[in-house]
């Protein structure tokens, strides 16, 4: 897959749930709620995690601090998430909770997640 392409989707993904984790995180704790109480939807979730990163990883694996190699250590980042959903959903699960019971940390987690799907996109377009 080409890194601009994954950049560009994972990007775009990023601001989807940043976004609106930032500006209405009560309803999007709803939505996180439901997401993560339906085994299938978080197995079927991670295994589309696991194969974007895995074909960006195939045509190359090393990290590097140029765009190119931040792009794949994001990808490698997506990979092991997936995985993680896909083999251990339980786990995310028990993250989630850690970290949602916070005002603040889900306002910082609407920054990160913000912040790192512009940096993706701008990535893409320089990639």
């Amino acid at each position: 897959m080409e890194l601009a392409t994954f950049a560009y989707t994972i990007g775009v993904i990023e601001l989807i749930v940043g976004l609106p984790l930032l500006f209405y995180s009560k309803s999007t704790l709803k939505v996180f709620d439901k997401f993560f109480k339906d085994d299938f939807q978080m197995r079927f979730t991670g295994t589309l995690m696991a194969v974007l990163g895995s074909l960006v990883l195939v045509e190359s694996y090393e990290v590097s601090l140029d765009p190119e190699g931040l792009i794949i250590l994001m990808a490698w980042l997506v990979f092991v998430k997936g995985l993680m959903y896909a083999w251990w959903p339980q786990t995310a699960v028990n993250m989630k909770k850690k970290f949602m019971k916070s005002e603040a940390a889900l306002t910082f987690g609407g920054i990160a997640a913000s912040v790192i799907g512009v940096l993706l996109v701008y990535g893409a377009s320089i990639v």
